[in-house]
């Protein structure tokens, strides 16, 4: 049931076409899903709960394997953990550019899986899965929370229970993405409703123990408290927190802070598979002109993605918090030149949460070119290579990041262009 990995991943793929037409038609004829049937029901959320669940059900009980090279990453975090070695110097070095707190879950993963006749990558997955769940309710109680009683509920809801790339990263990949989504949406929640100083910047410090990346949401919070004494209450509690796991991992590895803080504040993604930088790797073998511009643009890739991020933090300064977040990722991913294919799921709940249908649907649909170019291409099975040579491979799925990279620049103009009239709540 869990050895053939051809068949399983064939299986797979029909699967993923069947969520895709659902996810498509909830996004453009919702009554055709039966979204009309949901919202009547006496409890919806509980269906749509249902809903999510069974998507991800089938290929994370029934696909053995995940991204290959993460997978194996994962191995290597769990083994030196529970060997009791330093995750950012051991044999898993460069494998993890995080903070301590996921490595946990991946150990308690590996240990289950030693422990169960349950293969590592379902054990792995479990946590993602249902952080997608708990990513479906935050968005439907939020539509409840503004006063959204009829379907618009449930249509959000559900573009987020079957959307192809939530679907592909958690019950596919083998990411967690989700579980941080989860994290900084509930920081987000817990601020906008009330705000509740002390709860959203401890969900925010969980959040940036998962993945670094969130803390990014910290400014946009601070330039929209006007009492200095709340804003360095929110930095304490959410650095406090962080630097709790930090120490207790430095103590109990005895370990030196530097490896880690470099691998989780440097890392920027794998180059030149992903919008400019990968147009500008395929392009440039052939016009050679090309090659120091490419060069520079990689070089500087650090101070593209600052100079964005301060420029739309600028920019958005008037707008609501959830949409200068949502500007400031777009920003981030027009300039990058690296990109991990499951951060493209980062845009999807804050997306569906700023009220984004249309551009949302373009880009799922667009981004699941290049997330199916790589996981069918290289990761789950090297598709890619079976069929052409490697050079010829590794072009085609760089050139498959294009339509989704068009859309983020044409989506942030929008946005930009509009700062005034974006859709705030």
């Amino acid at each position: 049931m869990w050895s053939s990995v051809i068949p399983a991943t064939s299986w797979a793929l029909v699967w993923l076409i069947i969520v895709t037409l659902l996810f498509i038609l909830t996004a453009i004829e919702p009554d055709v899903v039966g979204v009309n049937w949901l919202a009547e029901r006496q409890r919806p959320l509980l269906w749509l709960l249902l809903i999510a669940l069974f998507v991800r059900l089938l290929p994370l009980l029934l696909l053995p394997v995940g991204a290959r090279y993460d997978i194996e990453s994962f191995r290597l975090v769990a083994t030196a953990l529970l060997h009791g070695e330093d995750v950012y110097t051991s044999a898993a070095l460069g494998r993890h550019p995080y903070l301590p707190l996921q490595m946990y879950v991946i150990g308690a993963a590996w240990w289950a899986a030693l422990n169960s006749r349950i293969p590592f990558p379902i054990w792995i997955k479990l946590v993602p899965v249902f952080a997608d769940i708990g990513l479906t309710a935050l968005i439907f109680v939020v539509y409840r929370r503004w006063g959204q009683v009829g379907k618009t509920a449930v249509i959000f809801a559900l573009l987020y229970a079957l959307n192809p790339i939530s679907l592909l990263t958690s019950a596919y990949h083998g990411q967690f993405d989700s579980v941080t989504l989860l994290l900084l949406g509930l920081s987000w929640a817990t601020w906008h409703f009330g705000r509740q100083i002390n709860k959203s910047a401890l969900l925010l410090g969980l959040s940036i123990l998962n993945k670094t990346w969130p803390i990014v949401f910290l400014p946009i919070v601070l330039i929209r408290l006007h009492d200095n004494r709340k804003r360095l209450q929110y930095i304490l509690v959410t650095f406090a927190l962080v630097g709790v796991f930090i120490a207790a991992y430095l103590i109990i590895f005895q370990a030196s802070p530097m490896p880690m803080l470099q691998w989780a504040f440097l890392h920027t993604g794998v180059a030149n598979f992903w919008g400019l930088s990968a147009f500008l790797d395929v392009v440039g073998t052939w016009l050679t002109g090309l090659a120091p511009i490419a060069d520079f643009y990689f070089q500087q890739r650090r101070i593209w993605l600052l100079l964005m991020g301060l420029l739309l933090l600028w920019w958005t300064r008037k707008q609501s918090a959830l949409d200068a977040l949502l500007t400031i990722i777009l920003g981030e991913f027009a300039v990058t030149v690296g990109l991990g294919i499951q951060w493209l799921l980062w845009v999807v709940p804050f997306a569906l949460l700023a009220g984004e249908k249309r551009w949302l649907t373009w880009y799922s649909l667009t981004a699941l070119i290049l997330l199916f170019a790589q996981l069918y291409g290289i990761h789950l099975y090297p598709w890619a290579y079976t069929f052409w040579e490697e050079a010829l491979g590794t072009m085609l799925i760089k050139m498959a990041s294009l339509p989704a990279w068009i859309i983020v620049v044409i989506w942030l103009f929008t946005r930009v262009k509009n700062v005034n009239t974006a859709y705030q709540q």
